[in-house]
């Protein structure tokens, strides 16, 4: 009856959920049928994947090493791990894997599979790998620091680290458990399965994956032996691909979808009074900024980088000109991260501005131009402060661009100033001072080319402090460690923090517990219900 059914399933109903020219009366009640925009939706591997547009995905195929819960971000919980133990000084953890986890191949889960898993990320070096590599693993000594023995996953460092931080970064994308039989039984000359398992999954998450078609929809199904928490309320949930956010607005309220993840303000007001539909704000921990090229003569005085501070309309942007889609954060660090500072010193006061101009030298201001994609919130941000900064002086041509031209040019140190978005890999404030605070090596052949290094802002002092901090034991002391790095990112350095992602998910009435945090693959499908 089971196989006859998918049978049926598939051939029927998945042939109308991958279409766009399908219009359902209404979901079915055991199916959650999301609409947004998965253009950038490029690879299925955890040791990948990187994209905003696959991690949700990624968060419900797999069972991570350990886990956010899904009710309480907050708080981190056994994953495929029941347990860890860390060594007082700060050097090894140890995991305790959980007994009868299965794979959905039905494979058994083991320690080995958890330590390949972490291993294969490091061998495979693809951009995720970074997370890993921060506990200085190599190519050379992986197999040597991450070893299984019996149930127990040992991890080993050359120096110490806070707990805190290693379970954050374990709770990443990268850290997912795969099924190391079945990954390596489809490796081809090296790869580690990974040309095989861009396009499939391999996991023991809540959800399996039924089928994958790029930027046209990802369906996935209940799994049926799933033990990392409470048992999947709804049998498949279906991302469609629907890049046009009228769509979505259009398909939410006919009932054809029943989640909207991408309409603008006009959209969310639009709708805030229908019965039959509601919105949930989601505080992400996309920080939207701008950046200046310090090796450009107007950009080399710290005056300029503080006039610019007071040019900007924070609460205009968000309130205004996003109405609340968009809050005010003045910090690299978005809040509802531990250690994130809340402060707020800088609004607009043009006068401010021109004295601190005149004080670097450039009373009457300067012409410049200012690097920006075409999509939204990038060029409305731009747009605003092009209009502020002319109040004082600072006389901004746009130069709009498609997403990988803006972005070559700001990797490649092109752009005298950018507007730009930051997204934590995982939810330790470490994520994001690692990249707004490193940079010993301002030559092009340097090995970090994080935002330091792209503003030829040269700070060993600064980089020093941060590494220092990721080897502190002690949280309560890294946290203030990293309180003093944000006041100098947000005070003294060529980066304006600005405001920070309110997420509005528009849902029907019915969709309960859809809920998300600071990072981007934070939902959780096997708690949401339907009722």
């Amino acid at each position: 009856m089971k196989t006859t059914f998918k049978k049926v399933w598939r051939a029927s109903t998945l042939a109308a959920c991958l279409s766009m020219s399908t219009a359902w009366a209404a979901t079915p009640a055991d199916t959650l049928v999301i609409a947004r925009d998965i253009s950038a939706f490029l690879s299925l591997d955890p040791a990948e994947a990187f994209e905003v547009a696959s991690g949700d995905s990624l968060n419900n195929l797999y069972l991570r090493l350990v886990q956010h819960d899904p009710l309480d971000f907050s708080k981190i919980i056994p994953g495929a791990a029941e347990k860890w133990e860390t060594a007082p000084d700060g050097k090894q953890i140890v995991f305790t894997i959980r007994k009868g986890l299965k794979f959905q191949s039905g494979n058994p889960l083991t320690a080995e599979d958890a330590a390949f898993s972490l291993q294969r990320g490091i061998l495979l070096d693809k951009q995720p790998a970074i997370i890993l590599r921060q506990f200085g693993w190599t190519r050379d000594n992986v197999k040597e620091r991450v070893r299984a023995d019996g149930d127990k996953l040992i991890l080993s460092f050359e120096k110490p680290y806070a707990t805190d931080l290693i379970l954050s970064a374990l709770s990443a994308a990268i850290a997912s458990v795969v099924d190391k039989k079945l990954v390596l039984s489809n490796e081809k000359s090296g790869d580690l399965g990974n040309g095989w398992l861009r396009t499939r999954s391999a996991g023991a998450g809540a959800y399996r994956l039924i089928e994958w078609k790029a930027k046209d929809a990802v369906v996935m199904e209940a799994f049926a032996g799933y033990q990392g928490g409470t048992a999947p309320k709804l049998k498949r949930v279906i991302t469609r691909h629907v890049a046009e956010a009228a769509a979505q607005r259009l398909l939410l309220e006919k009932g054809d979808v029943d989640v909207a993840s991408d309409l603008n303000p006009d959209q969310v007001q639009a709708i805030a009074n229908k019965p039959d539909l509601k919105v949930v704000q989601i505080p992400r921990g996309n920080v939207y900024y701008l950046a200046v090229n310090t090796s450009n003569p107007k950009f080399a005085k710290p005056e300029v980088w503080q006039a610019m501070r007071w040019a900007i309309d924070y609460e205009g942007i968000a309130k205004q000109l996003f109405r609340g889609q968009y809050k005010v954060n003045q910090s690299a660090v978005a809040s509802g991260t531990d250690g994130a500072l809340t402060e707020q010193p800088y609004k607009l006061d043009i006068a401010k501005a021109k004295a601190l101009l005149a004080k670097a030298g450039v009373p009457e201001g300067f012409s410049t131009s200012i690097d920006v994609m075409a999509a939204s919130p990038y060029r409305e941000i731009a747009q605003s402060v092009q209009s502020t900064f002319a109040q004082a002086g600072i006389k901004l041509d746009l130069k709009v661009g498609d997403p990988g031209q803006v972005v070559t040019g700001y990797r490649e140190r092109r752009h005298e100033m950018i507007v730009f978005v930051w997204a934590p890999d995982y939810s330790d404030p470490s994520s994001t001072l690692e990249f707004f605070s490193s940079n010993t090596n301002n030559a092009p052949t340097a090995s970090n080319k994080n935002a330091p290094w792209r503003a030829h802002w040269l700070i060993p002092q600064l980089t020093a402090k941060v590494e220092g901090a990721r080897h502190e034991v002690d949280n309560a002391k890294r946290m203030s460690i990293y309180g003093d790095i944000q006041r100098t990112l947000r005070d003294d350095s060529p980066f304006s923090f600005i405001v920070q992602k309110v997420e509005p998910i528009a849902v029907r009435s019915n969709v309960h517990n859809y809920k998300g945090a600071v990072t981007f693959d934070s939902t959780a499908f096997h708690v949401i219900e339907k009722r």
